[in-house]
This record gives structure tokens, C-alpha cells and sequence, in this order.
């Protein structure tokens, strides 16, 4: 039977998030998770993860569609363009007042589609990036997804898995980790369950952990959740780049500059033709004041920010032709106006990934493989033709062009096979 989660510690759920769980022999890691080689029972699971809730890194909550609406209008020249609309109203001027309400309007309504559709694409290939894991509950194996990992799991993976969370090895057969999105380094680390490490050992050094967002390169383990969500490595990361203050995108600080000029120029030319008038042309103040008004009014470009929003939308669906999702179309701009690009490499620019594209037999034919990285999914091309299923597994026999040939198991197999062995029949095979 489950016993509890020990209390006593703080168990992995601790507000500090940091036990040094490398640092613990395996068994006094399951009994201050209240767990055992055999992980939860199925009604224990769901009471932590009612508990603990569920196994995600913190995220900003995605802004509604009267937030993305209301967010059209903060900006100083819409401003100006406000208060020119309200003027030309009390001046009687229905008409001016009309015009510019309704470009606030066209240019709100242009912002707002382009802002509300690249936040739906970016949740919906957030859905797309979910993991699935294989885990022991009740005596059997399951495949669920990594979102309902609590802590005391304990979990199956093997060469292609994304690690799910923070994870203390109990066995490990020929690991080999890839921890490049953690600690930079590319290549993979060999990893050990029977490793001990002293208190305070770096991330990089604890051979008998694996830490959430990392990729199992060889081999295949088993081992228990000790911390999920925020409590993880790399969810404590994300929570100080969410505390990171952003900077402003250059388009909106030369905008607040231009409005400043435009509204200082504007009032001086207004009061200075107002005086000529009154001291000089002996008009009423009453009708130069009027006259000074509608003078301010139309000088005010009103069109500017429809070109603006225009002119930034056309830049998001060419970006977005090109697989880039912009959710802010200053963003656009901003990216046009930068000169340098620090950027971290494994991982962001690469995929650290080695994928076999070309294939040359004995005969001197020559085969092209398509497919990415460890996603069990693509053709064999010979020309601009596919490769019967039959005559693949035929390659196969003569050399492996796949994800997983270029690891330590599995053969060619046709499209949505899957490679490999292990407790649990997790993904990560072949392309072909």
C-alpha cells in the first residue's frame, strides 16, 4: 500500500523546490515520497494531483479578445487622435469627429485580427508540443499525458523520449541524456543510478538525475518523479524569465516621441495664429479659438496608424508564410530594428538532433530519407518516388536511414512505425 507523502521534509513539493534528491539513497528517496519500486496506486495519483495540480511549466495567461481589442487603442498618437474626435465634436464639427473615430476603428479592428489569430496558432502548437509518458500505477503500465505526473510516478523512457519531469534514476541501461536546454552543453551525458553525489553537486553533475525539458539520447530507464511543474529545474527557470522585465519595441518609443512633437507644434501653431487674429486682424476670441481648434484638429494625421497597422500586418502574414507566429505586431518592427541577435545555439537555432537525409546502396542508387529528428514519421525516396514498405525493410538489413539508426536499436519500418525496446511501447522510431 501508498503510503503518504511524508510531511516531515517538505517532500518534493517543499515551497523551496530544492531537496537534493541526487544526494539521498534510492530507498530513503521512495519513503520520503511515500512511494515504492512499484509507484502509486491510481487513487493516490489523483488525490496528489488534485493536491499538487498538474505537471505544467507557468505560462502568462493568454490575454482575452477585449484585452487584445482594448490594447489597439494605448498609444499616445490614438490618444491625440481621441481627444481630436472629442474636440471636433463639441466644435460641432460631426463629421471630422466621425472620420477619425472610424480610423481608430478600421485600425483597432486590423490589430485585433492579426494579434487574435497569431494567439490561437500559438496555442494550438502548444497543444501539438504536449508530452506523453509511460508510467507504473497499480501494477501496470500506462500511457498518459506528462501533465498528470505527480510526484512518486514512477516512469519508463527510453532514446527519443522529452524527459517530463524531475526524476531521481532507479535503473538505467545504457543512458545518455541530452541536458542542452538546461546547462548548454551538447553533448549528451551518460547518466548512472547507482551514482551519489554530495550536497550542493551542480545540475550538471548529478549523473543519477534527470531534470524536466531534457531529451533521453541512448538507452532507456526507469526512475520516480521527485518534482513536477514550477518545483522542476527548468520551472524555476521559467519563473525568473516570466519576472523579466521586457523591454519596449523602438516602434512604440518613436511613436510616444513623434506624438509629443506633432502635439507640441500643433498647440504652438494654433496659439500663434489665434494671437495674429485677435491682436492684429481684430477678430473675436470666441472665432479665432474655434478657428484654432479645427486648425489642430487637421493637422493631426489621422491615417498614420491604419498605414502603420497595415503596413505591420503585411509584415506578420508574410513572417507567418514563413513559419513565424508574431503575436504583437510591434514585434515586427522591433525585430527589423535590431542589429544583433545574442542566442543561445543546441536547442534554439539547432535541434541537436543527427537525422540521416541520403541513403546510397552497392548498385549506386541513391535514396532520399525525409523526416525530423526523433518523430516516427516520413518516406523513402527513390527520386521523386516512394519505396515500397517491402523493399525498405530490405535497406534496412544494409543500413538504417532513421532517427533511431542513428541510435542504438531499431530498423526501417514503414510510416508510423516505431523502434526500439523497453518496458513500456513508447514512441521514438523510425522515419521510415
Amino acid at each position: 500500500m501508498t503510503t503518504q507523502l511524508r510531511r516531515d521534509t517538505g517532500g518534493p513539493e517543499a515551497e523551496s523546490g530544492q531537496q537534493d534528491w541526487f544526494a539521498l539513497e534510492l530507498e530513503g528517496v521512495l519513503e520520503l515520497l511515500g512511494s515504492e519500486h512499484g509507484g502509486l496506486t491510481d487513487e493516490e495519483a489523483a488525490r496528489r494531483l488534485a493536491q499538487y495540480g498538474p505537471n505544467l511549466l507557468p505560462r502568462r495567461r493568454p490575454p482575452s479578445l477585449p484585452e487584445i481589442l482594448l490594447r489597439q487603442f494605448r498609444s499616445p498618437l490614438i490618444y491625440l487622435l481621441g481627444i481630436a474626435a472629442a474636440v471636433s465634436l463639441v466644435i460641432g464639427e460631426v463629421k471630422d469627429a466621425a472620420f477619425i473615430l472610424g480610423v481608430l476603428l478600421i485600425n483597432a479592428i486590423i490589430g485585433t485580427v492579426q494579434e487574435a489569430r497569431a494567439e490561437r496558432a500559438s496555442q494550438a502548437l502548444q497543444q501539438l508540443l504536449r508530452i506523453r509518458t509511460a508510467v507504473r500505477r497499480s501494477q501496470r503500465v500506462l500511457d498518459v499525458d506528462a501533465e498528470s505526473l505527480v510526484p512518486g510516478d514512477v516512469v519508463y523512457l527510453e532514446s527519443g523520449n522529452r524527459v517530463p519531469a524531475d526524476i531521481r534514476l532507479i535503473a538505467a541501461h545504457g543512458l545518455e541524456v541530452d541536458e542542452s536546454l538546461l546547462t548548454g552543453e551538447s553533448l549528451p551525458v551518460a547518466k548512472n543510478a547507482d551514482w551519489s553525489g554530495d550536497p550542493g553537486t551542480a545540475l550538471a553533475d548529478r549523473l543519477n538525475m534527470l531534470h524536466a525539458g531534457a531529451m533521453v539520447a541512448r538507452g532507456r530507464c526507469h526512475g520516480v518523479v521527485v518534482a513536477t511543474g514550477t518545483k522542476s529545474a527548468i520551472g524555476r527557470l521559467t519563473l525568473d524569465v516570466l519576472g523579466a522585465e521586457g523591454g519596449r519595441p523602438p516602434l512604440v518609443e518613436r511613436m510616444e516621441i513623434f506624438t509629443r512633437r506633432i502635439a507640441l507644434a500643433v498647440l504652438v501653431a494654433a496659439a500663434a495664429i489665434g494671437a495674429i487674429g485677435i491682436f492684429l486682424g481684430r477678430y473675436a476670441v470666441t472665432e479665432m479659438f474655434m478657428f484654432g481648434v479645427a486648425l489642430a484638429v487637421s493637422a493631426i494625421p489621422e491615417g498614420l496608424p491604419v498605414a502603420l497597422t497595415v503596413a505591420l500586418a503585411i509584415g506578420t502574414t508574410r513572417m507567418a508564410k514563413r513559419g513565424v507566429i508574431v503575436r504583437r505586431l510591434a514585434a515586427v518592427e522591433g525585430l527589423g530594428s535590431c542589429t544583433l541577435i545574442a542566442s543561445d545555439k543546441t536547442g534554439t537555432l539547432t535541434c541537436n538532433e543527427l537525422t540521416v537525409q541520403q541513403v546510397r546502396a552497392p548498385d549506386g542508387r541513391k535514396f532520399t530519407v525525409s523526416g525530423e529528428g526523433f518523430v516516427p514519421e516520413g518516406d523513402v525516396l527513390l527520386g521523386d518516388l516512394p519505396v515500397p514498405p517491402d523493399q525498405v525493410q530490405t535497406l534496412g538489413g544494409r543500413a538504417r536511414p532513421a532517427p533511431q539508426w542513428n541510435q542504438a536499436g531499431g530498423g526501417a519500418r514503414p510510416r508510423g512505425g516505431a523502434g526500439g525496446a523497453g518496458p513500456p511501447p513508447q514512441g521514438g522510431g523510425s522515419h521510415a
